[in-house]
């Protein structure tokens, strides 16, 4: 007995010493933290460097994988250094909590405001340093857009960006230095130029629609007529170099040279693997899963009658299904009218009751009332988006909108439609175009979407409450 005794304890004695061996040897063995580096000057200055260069990949790309972890190594780049209390340390600690912010974005978890709770330190405290790269404002809220953008993406849940009319090209009396190809090559363009400040929405989304108004043609005879708008067939290459997925041609200009303008156009998009849609040519596609028909008319007050109507209310019965979304491009109404005259009204609302789920309008060259009927909306008009054709900039208020659909008890519904404020130019200029939309934030923002609310108070239905990111506000 006094054996058993013994030997008992003796085997809990040796499991404990060899725990507690394996423990010591395990943390031996383990990687050793190191220790802080001391912030020196030209760290910081790397840092800086860093940080304008990851603003610009996540802007870019939308917030790619790439730039993603481009933005997690910098974040643990920051957080290796010894701080103190002088400028150099506090820049960084600012710093981090702006990046930290980014970061949150993108797992959905931030409040839109979290961006602009941090940046005003960190601004002051960047201000401060002389010898660092400095950023924009802008750069960071392109950069928290799309990562913004990342964060709501929902499974069974798909985003289309709808904007505006644009074209690469003017009217052939538009002042030479205004004329689009003399702006694009004065400001050295490549093909992400137009929409270089669009790519956190362009990239991010599952699909982008534009309305091309213009023949894409090098033909030289053209009807006899005003506003004959005609862009370098090359310049298509701008589409799929910038995240844009589609465009719409029914409108009042992709004739403008004919016949042959038109097959041109018609081979641009193709040579580019743009899908286009036009009256009698519908864009069928899959989205996230979901079918989705792209519809597109001219109909302008000379165009539209009964039976147009009844062409349009039976096209679109044709292909409507509970599961499946069916949106329709109009180009109708009147130049600069900021309400619907009456036919865009009776059209609209028979359209929706014949199954449309939304209606994008276009052809007035600025943006017009938006309304909701029977639970769907209808925008008027975008506005004019990159527009070659609006070399004075008549109406620079536009906006980009963002259609977020999903698949319900088998229907597809629309969960949300946010906006993105936008000019129609990005140098300030208020009379001359540089043909690049300029996504904007704070009073510029509450501007745009304060038009909005004035333009659809007046009309039934007209909405009045806007969603648009701003983490500044």
């Amino acid at each position: 007995m006094k054996k058993k005794t013994l030997i008992i304890p003796g085997i809990i004695i040796l499991f404990f010493a060899v725990g507690i061996f394996w423990t010591v040897h395990a943390l031996d063995q383990a990687p050793k933290s190191e220790p802080l580096k001391n912030l020196t000057q030209k760290s910081v200055q790397q840092l800086s460097e860093q940080t304008k260069s990851t603003l610009q990949s996540l802007a870019n790309s939308g917030g790619d994988t790439t730039s993603q972890k481009q933005l997690t190594a910098l974040i643990n780049n920051t957080k290796q250094y010894k701080l103190t209390s002088d400028a150099n340390s506090t820049y960084i600690k600012n710093l981090t909590a702006c990046l930290e912010t980014l970061q949150q974005y993108k797992s959905g978890k931030a409040d839109k405001k979290a961006l602009g709770q941090v940046y005003p330190t960190f601004i002051t405290s960047e201000n401060k340093l002389s010898d660092i790269t400095k950023t924009t404002q802008y750069q960071w809220f392109y950069a928290a857009a799309a990562n913004y953008e990342q964060g709501l993406k929902q499974k069974g849940v798909i985003t289309l960006t709808m904007v505006g009319d644009n074209s690469f090209g003017t009217y052939p009396e538009t002042p030479e230095h205004l004329k689009f190809d003399n702006v694009f090559k004065k400001n050295n363009g490549t093909n992400t130029y137009v929409y270089q400040n669009c790519l956190p929405w362009f990239k991010s989304d599952d699909y982008t629609v534009i309305n091309a108004e213009s023949a894409f043609t090098n033909a030289t005879k053209a009807e006899v007529k005003m506003w004959r708008i005609k862009s370098d067939p090359a310049h298509v290459a701008f589409l799929p170099a910038s995240g844009v997925d589609a465009a719409n041609l029914a409108n009042n200009h992709t004739m403008d040279y004919f016949q042959v303008g038109y097959d041109d156009t018609l081979k641009a998009f193709k040579d580019n693997d743009i899908p286009v849609f036009n009256k009698n040519m519908p864009l069928i596609t899959k989205i996230g899963g979901i079918e989705t028909i792209l519809l597109g008319y001219d109909c302008r007050s000379s165009q539209q009658s009964a039976s147009y109507l009844a062409k349009i209310e039976a096209d679109v019965k044709k292909y409507k299904k509970p599961n499946n979304l069916v949106i329709v491009n109009m180009h109708w109404g009147v130049e600069y009218h900021e309400t619907p005259v009456d036919y865009q009204t009776q059209f609209g609302h028979a359209i929706i009751d014949a199954g449309a789920d939304i209606i994008m309008g276009s052809h007035p060259h600025r943006l017009e009332s938006v309304e909701k009927y029977n639970g769907k909306y209808i925008v008027y008009s975008m506005g004019d988006f990159a527009f070659g054709a609006d070399p004075t900039l008549l109406s620079r208020m536009t906006s980009m909108f963002r259609l977020r659909f999903t698949e319900d008890d088998g229907k597809v519904v629309l969960k949300n439609m946010p906006i993105v404020p936008t000019y129609e130019n990005s140098d300030g200029s208020l009379n001359e175009n540089n043909y690049q939309p300029l996504p904007v934030f704070g009073d510029d923002a509450k501007k745009i979407v304060n038009e909005l609310i004035r333009i659809s108070k007046p009309i039934q239905g007209g909405v009045t409450e806007y969603d648009y990111f701003d983490p500044f506000i």
